[in-house]
Formats: structure tokens, sequence, C-alpha cells
């Protein structure tokens, strides 16, 4: 039998008058934007082995743990005041693991970072790890959640190459960029010549979150619970050299923070 061949796709006008608006596959252009890529650490083997063990879809706490630190972070950012302004290019979305983010104002940058931070610590305590990248480049964009450009190619770059630990690393254009900021310094570290954004921040800083408090509920964030669910991923992996490592560096992270609020 011949193997099958997929059919060479056609553009089919039945009417030669018929009016094509080439307008709708046109894309906006911006010169200068920050794209945040942001990605569940370890999710395809965690999935692939859930999906091994699981008897009851109705009973599958891996998803419903999840759907749960997803729903927080979109329940943030669609109070976050700076979301609501709507004055400039900002959006937050989701495809399968994957969190993104992006704005062209390094100041609403800096405003979803000390947002992040907590999100992530929050996340941290049940269980759910994330490393990403932070890129300032160019974006084409039609809607909002269609877009291209090499500010999302060197964001997803930084998250999969460089950002081996569950840490956000930073390109030096964004660093430069929000460095005049008061608050660079509580939000970002420097290691091996790279930026990263503190995985403990919120924890030390306790930044005041800008939010419509009305429509949002802050989870507290319980550092003894942090703290253990970072040690039990440490013993899980104690044969698996490339994860031990990343549950190391955060141990490390979190004795640099504690010392510090001790001294406080």
């Amino acid at each position: 039998m011949p193997r099958y061949k997929n059919p060479i796709p056609v553009v089919d006008f039945p009417d030669k008058k018929q009016h094509v608006d080439l307008d709708e596959n046109e894309y906006n252009f911006k010169e200068s934007v920050y794209f945040a890529f942001i990605d569940v650490l370890g999710f395809k083997k965690a999935f692939d082995d859930n999906r091994q063990t699981i008897t009851d879809p109705t009973d599958d706490k891996f998803a419903e743990k999840f759907k749960r630190v997803f729903r927080y972070y979109f329940s943030l950012m669609n109070s976050a005041n700076f979301v609501k302004r709507g004055r400039s290019l900002c959006y937050a979305g989701q495809t399968s693991d994957s969190l993104y983010f992006y704005t062209e104002r390094e100041d609403i940058l800096v405003e979803f970072l000390k947002i992040y931070v907590h999100f992530s610590a929050y996340a941290m305590t049940q269980d759910v790890f994330f490393r990403g990248g932070i890129a300032k480049g160019r974006l084409f964009y039609k809607r909002n959640y269609q877009f291209y450009g090499d500010s999302v190619i060197n964001a997803y770059m930084l998250e999969s190459q460089i950002s081996k630990n569950p840490i956000i690393v930073i390109d030096e254009n964004t660093y430069n960029a929000i460095a005049v900021s008061s608050e660079c310094n509580k939000l970002v570290d420097k290691k091996n010549e790279r930026y990263y954004i503190k995985p403990f921040a919120y924890l030390e800083q306790k930044f005041d979150l800008d939010f419509d408090e009305s429509s949002l509920i802050i989870r507290n964030i319980d550092e003894d619970l942090l703290k253990s669910t970072i040690e039990q991923n440490k013993i899980r992996f104690e044969y698996d050299a490339r994860n031990y490592e990343k549950y190391v560096f955060l141990l490390n992270e979190y004795q640099a923070y504690f010392k510090k609020s001790r001294v406080k």
C-alpha cells in the first residue's frame, strides 16, 4: 500500500469577485517589549508518572494541584490594577504548563515581578516550581495571544537553556531598564554574570502589591511548608544529579534569606 501523503494546501476562491481583507493577516509591531516566559519545572515527567499511576480520573490530585496554582496566578493578574488600567500593551496568558507575560513599560514589569515572587513562593508550598526567562526585544502581535518576535525567542532560550535552576533569568537589557527602580535590588541578584529574580524576595521584602483587593484574597505563605517541600524534593532526587542540584540551590537561597531575616 503506498504511503499516505498530505495534500498540498491551496487557496480556493469560488467567487473571484469576493473581497479578501488582507489587513486581517497583518501584525502590529512594538520595537521594545519585555517578554516573560515561565515554565513548570519537570512537568512532563510528573505528568507521565501521574498518567501511569492514576486509577480514578475523578480523584486526580495531580491535576487539581496545578489547577489550584494556575487559578491563583490568574486571580492575581485579573486583580492587578496595572492590568485593569489598560493604557499600554500588557498581557498575561497560559499555554499548557507555560505562563507568559509581556509589557512595553519598565514600571509595569517591576509590578509584575513583585506579584510573581509572591505567586512563586505560594506555588512552591504546593510543590509546583517554576523557572523562566525575561528578555527585551521586538514583538509582533495580532491579538494579545498571537505573537512572535526576538523578545519571545530570547525569553524562551533563557528559560530552556540558561535557567537550569527554579529561577527566572533576565537579560542584560531588561536589567538595565529596571535598574533605575528603587525596588530592583530587592528583586534581582546576580551570579555567574547572570541576573535573576530572587526566589524568596517576597518573604524578605513583603512588597506592597497594587491590587483591587475587593476581588482577591491574598494567600499567606507558610514558610515552614515551603522549606519542607523543597527538602522533600531534595531527598526525592538524591540519585538524580541534575534535579538534585536544583533543590540544593533553592535551599541555599532560602538559608541566605533566613539569615538576613534573623539579622533584621
